[in-house]
């Protein structure tokens, strides 16, 4: 099981195997949490393959820092995990909880965009 900050994270039941049958949120499969957050993780088939989507949250509901969305992604997925976070189309906007959202993308996928000069060439 991976550890945060020395706290090893923990599953509990999901939303699915508790049977709430509310959208995205109960097709939510795996839950994990440590004593600061709480990450739920499903299975999405896309056109790229599988993709996980993730949501987090802290246990006092407020911000979270970029550096431990990192750190979380890292612990849960993987350092070489490449994950997305979107900030979609208002029209598209699904904001009913105070969640971070990302897309953890399929392993060999690659995407047509880096963050350092030999990736974008």
């Amino acid at each position: 099981m991976p550890k945060a900050e020395n706290k090893p994270w923990k599953t509990a039941k999901s939303p699915k195997e508790l049977g709430i049958k509310n959208g995205w949120f109960g097709e939510m499969d795996r839950v994990y949490h440590n004593t600061k957050y709480t990450v739920m993780v499903r299975d999405v088939q896309t056109k790229w393959g599988i993709v996980q989507h993730a949501c987090m949250r802290n246990a006092p509901n407020t911000d979270i820092p970029w550096r431990e969305k990192q750190r979380i992604k890292n612990e849960l997925f993987g350092e070489e995990a490449v994950a997305i976070e979107v900030f979609p189309k208002v029209s598209e906007l699904v904001d009913e909880a105070n969640m971070y959202h990302f897309w953890v993308l399929p392993e060999d996928m690659v995407l047509p965009f880096g963050l350092n000069e030999e990736e974008t060439a």
